[in-house]
Parts: C-alpha cells; structure tokens; sequence
C-alpha cells in the first residue's frame, strides 16, 4: 500500500507530539482533581449538613426537656393546686391567667382528671375553647400519659409542641389528681429563624400539607410549601432550586401519626459554587502555566532536534541544485551530525565525478569539433591550394586568373566565418556591449553580407520590416544571429526543388520584437528536431560544423529572449527570434511629451 506523502515541516511533526502530550496529560490530570475537589467540596456540604441535622435534633431534646421540666415546676405550684381544687371552671378561668403569663408559655392549658380542657391560654392570653382544640388537647394528653413521648398539637392554624404535667393534691405518690397541666412552645417563622441562626442554614417546619414557620423569604416559603404539597421531593437528602438559588435540602421527621410534623433543613450551595469557581480558576491557572512551560520546552527540543536536520536538508537541495558550498550542520544530535559528515564527504565525491565529467563531455567535444572543423578547413584549403597551383602556371589569362583568385577569396573567407563562429561560441556567457539600436538595421546588414555568401547563390533573399523594431542589443552579435539564421535558411532552400526562397521579417510591439526567418527547404528532419539547438548538430549539409543555432540560440537567451522552431514542413519552416523591448526602449518609443 502506497502511504500518503507527508506535508507538514519535520519542525512541525516534532512539536505537535511534545506539545499534544503534555497539553492532554495536564488537562486530564487537572480535570481528575477538578472532579475529586468538587467531589470533596459535595461531601463537605452532605456532613455538614448532617452536623446540622445533628445540632438540630440535640437543640430538639434539650427544648423538649426545657418543655418538661416547666410543666413539671408549674404544676407543683401550691397556687395552681390550690385554684384546681375549687373544681369550678369559671374560677380557674378567670384565675389561671396570671398564671399563664407568669409561666410564659406559648400555650398554658388546664384539663380536669377526666381530661376536659378547662382553661386555655394562647400567649398569656385567655383563648376561646371551641371544639377543635379541646379535641387535639385530648388527644395530646393521651399521648404524654405514654412516658418520653412530646406530641404536637395544631389550633387555628398554629403548631406547638407540648409537654403535660398531673396536678397533684398532696404528694406525687399517695396524692390525688386534681386535673392536669399542658405547656406548649409555639413552632413558627421565629423559632425557625432562631434554629437556623444555631444550624448555619435555613430552616422550615412543614404540617398539614403546609409551612407553618420558615426562616426563607415569603417567596421562596411559598416555593418550598408548593414543592412539598406536589410530592416533588423525596424524603432524607436532596438538591432543589429556591428562588433561583441551590439548596441541598434534609427532610427531618418530628412527628408521625396523625399530625405528622417535619424539619425542612436546607443549605446553600454558593458557597460550594463559590469555592469550585476559585478551583476552577486556580486549575486554569495552574494549566495555563503548565502548557505555556510545556509547550516552550517542546517548542525548545522540537528546535534542538530540527533546526540541524533543516539545515542539512536546505545544504541537500542546494546540492542538487548544483551548488557545492552550502554550509552544514555542526550540531544536534550524533546521528545528525554522521549524517552531516557522510552528507560532507557525498558532495566531495560528487564534486569531483562532476568535475571529471565535464572534463570528459570538453574533451569529447572537443574531438567532435575538432573532426568537423578538420572536414570544413580541409573543405575551404583545398580550393585554396588547387588553384594556387593553377596561379603558377604560364599560360594563363588575366580572366582566368581573376577567377582563380576568387575562388581562393572565397574560401580565404569561408574559413574566416567558421574561426569567427568559433571564436563567438567559445565566448558565450561574456558580458555584453549594448547599447540602444534598431533590429531593422542590423538584419537589413546581416542580409547584406548574407548575398555575397556562396550558400545564397541563386536564392531569392527578401527582408520586409515593420518600424525600426528598436532595442538594447550587442550589435556584433545580435547582428551575427540574424545571419546565422538566414545562412541556415539558405543552406535548407538549396536541397529544396522548389522555388529557392527566403525571406524575413521584423515586426515590434509594446513588449517585444520579432524576427522570423521564412524559407521554403525541406523541413529540419525529424530526428534532429529536439536536439536542434545543442552544439554540432547537423543534417544533410556539405559543410558546417553545426554551431550556428546553438549560437543564435545562447545569444537570444543572454538578451533576454529566445530562438525557437515555429513551424517545419517541406516548402515552409519559420524559426523566430524574439527579443524584449526594455522599458528604456518603451520610453523612447513613446517619448513624454512635456
């Protein structure tokens, strides 16, 4: 299976790892103890709760056995005896109230030995007996006859808890009863605001599907009061809303049977919200510090292990760019540091194969040109000396002699042409003498001298031009490429058997000027075409040692443009020469005018 090529720097794919890692190992550490602090915070809130549930219950006991012993130190009253002998219930009423007020009791109740509530008292204060309330103290004295029990009773709405007391004529053991005692405490809003002050929490008495003493606001009373008659809270520990605020409530059971009395006890959790919001700042803090720690220490080693190995690899491309003096890694670990040395002593050897094959390719060329010039010199001397030898003789006319002396000009010259191209090959890559002139007037001479030529006998060479197509070129050898390319049109048309024509035009434009060299020859043959303008290439020519395009061709290209084949059929091939019009050449084309 062919696995994706990688996109990312190794810089990248080092420090993503050392970065990831320790960000996911701190998250999930600081998020583990996020979990267990808020896990400890809860339980806090759950035994304080039961620490307040337990406070809750000693304060009960201890208001209870407050109750008690009241009942029991009013009831040995001499005065209290003394009035409940007299039996008549209109005297105990009207003297019993001094004694309710002095008792200070939220209820001060006397019950005859048969249980029939006499008097009763609310605050001190002589209440009316009506029917309800004679029951519940009935019922409420049966009930205290059981040893430890403290049973509530419910009047007109209000709730208290009760203790009772026999009153005794004589001794508590060989005495009679004269009737009894019941001293009740009111449970209301104050005793809820005075329990919740000793519990640290808010407090709320529930009886009879109703709350009849809470420490919450009105409101949120009437919350709780709904959330309890609805049945939406469960008994024992549970968490509401109030008003908009977290409580973890405790339902505690006071009373059973048939006047069931509970303990709403509720604890805010803003405080737990408080302290996990402090942790949770503390956390972010403590993560923000170890991933910016981590992440400078990854950001370091990730450096440290990349920085060489960049390098190395910067100094790789540069040498298979050709460039031998890129400076290598020094540093970084062993590996890359053998890796550096092995890297060192590859462009070395590389260095000296290419050296050794430059080397080879100069001295096969050199054979190679050596063997095509050998063919044209000996081609151009040997006219030369044949008709020197024709020179000497004697019978000669001046005519003849005239055309001798042609014929050795001719070749004199054709031999000066092939040292010239060789010399301007050899010269190739030289900084060139430019200055600003007109193409139309260097091919226009090009072609002048191209008519003397031998190769342009009997060819029909035409030049058109449109503008003066000027520029900044090297005169000699920009005038040298127009000829070599009319020269190889020449040459081509000769082998043709068409009409032998040539001609070249020169057009410009507002970037560029053109030169196209026309003629009707064969076509260049297939197998040269991709290898056309490489030196000493040549094809079906008498002499020539082939550097002529691969002359005109370095030239364009040391200008800026660019020799190429445009087209190549038998009776038509076009080779172009396209130069840049520099913007010194656009200017004074288009002159400003001021």
């Amino acid at each position: 299976m062919k696995l994706p090529r990688p996109t990312l720097r190794l810089r990248t794919l080092l420090l993503l790892p050392l970065l990831l890692i320790p960000v996911a190992l701190t998250t999930a550490s600081l998020l583990v103890v996020r979990a267990n602090m808020r896990q400890e915070l809860q339980n806090g809130l759950a035994e304080d709760l039961l620490h307040s549930s337990a406070t809750f219950r000693n304060l009960e006991t201890s208001r209870r056995a407050m109750l008690g012993r009241d009942a029991i130190l009013v009831a040995d009253q001499p005065r209290l005896k003394a009035l409940m002998t007299t039996q008549d219930a209109r005297t105990i009423q009207d003297a019993g109230e001094d004694l309710a007020r002095l008792s200070g009791s939220d209820l001060f109740a006397l019950v005859s030995p048969a249980g029939s509530p006499i008097a009763v008292y609310e605050s001190g204060l002589k209440a009316e007996l009506e029917p309800s309330l004679a029951s519940a103290l009935g019922a409420a004295l049966a009930a205290l006859r059981t040893p430890g029990s403290s049973p509530y009773i419910s009047d007109r709405g209000k709730l208290y808890e009760v203790a009772a007391q026999p009153i005794y004529f004589g001794s508590s053991d060989a005495g009679s009863i004269l009737g009894y005692l019941v001293v009740g405490s009111a449970i209301d809003h104050q005793l809820a605001r005075e329990v919740a002050q000793s519990v640290s929490g808010e407090v709320a008495f529930y009886s009879q599907r109703r709350i009849v003493g809470s420490s919450l606001s009105p409101e949120g009373a009437n919350a709780l009061e709904a959330m309890l008659a609805g049945g939406a809270l469960a008994s024992g520990v549970s968490t509401v809303s109030i008003g908009g605020a977290q409580f973890r409530l405790d339902r505690i059971q006071l009373s059973g049977g048939s006047l069931p009395v509970e303990m709403i006890l509720l604890k805010s959790t803003r405080a737990l919200g408080a302290e996990e919001a402090r942790l949770n700042r503390t956390l972010i803090t403590l993560g923000i510090i170890a991933v910016s720690v981590g992440g400078l220490l990854a950001l370091a080693v990730a450096r440290m292990f990349a920085a060489p190995l960049e390098k190395l690899a910067l100094a790789v491309q540069a040498l298979g760019a050709g460039h031998y003096d890129a400076v290598l890694p020094d540093s970084g670990a062993l590996e890359v540091r053998a890796l550096s040395r092995a890297t060192d002593a590859m462009r070395g050897d590389l260095r000296k194969a290419q050296s050794d094959l430059v080397e080879a390719e100069r001295l096969a060329a050199i054979g190679k040109m050596a063997s095509s010039v050998s063919h044209d010199v000996r081609h151009y001397l040997s006219p030369v000396y044949a008709n020197a030898e024709f020179l000497a003789a004697q019978d000669l006319s001046p005519e003849d002699k005239m055309d001798l002396l042609q014929d050795i000009r001719l070749s004199v010259q054709g031999t000066t042409d092939l040292i010239d191209s060789l010399l301007l090959f050899s010269r190739t890559g030289i900084a060139l003498n430019t200055s600003y002139e007109s193409v139309t007037y260097l091919a226009e001479r090009a072609i002048t001298m191209l008519r003397n030529h031998p190769e342009a006998r009997e060819i029909e060479v035409s030049f058109t031009a449109n503008g003066s197509c000027e520029t900044v070129v090297d005169v000699k050898k920009m005038e040298r490429v127009i000829y070599n390319l009319a020269l190889n049109a020449c040459q081509s048309t000769r082998r043709s058997a068409q009409p032998r024509l040539v001609r070249v035009v020169a057009t410009e434009s507002a970037e560029s000027v053109v030169v196209d060299v026309i003629d009707s020859g064969a076509g260049v043959p297939v197998e040269i075409r991709d290898s056309l303008f490489e030196p000493f290439i040549s094809a079906n020519k008498e002499n020539g040692v082939g550097i002529g395009l691969t002359l005109a061709s370095s030239i364009a290209v040391e200008h800026g443009g660019s020799v190429r084949l445009v087209e190549t059929a038998p009776g038509r091939t076009v080779f172009r020469l396209t130069l840049p019009r520099t913007a010194a050449a656009t200017k004074r084309k288009n002159p400003v005018q001021s």
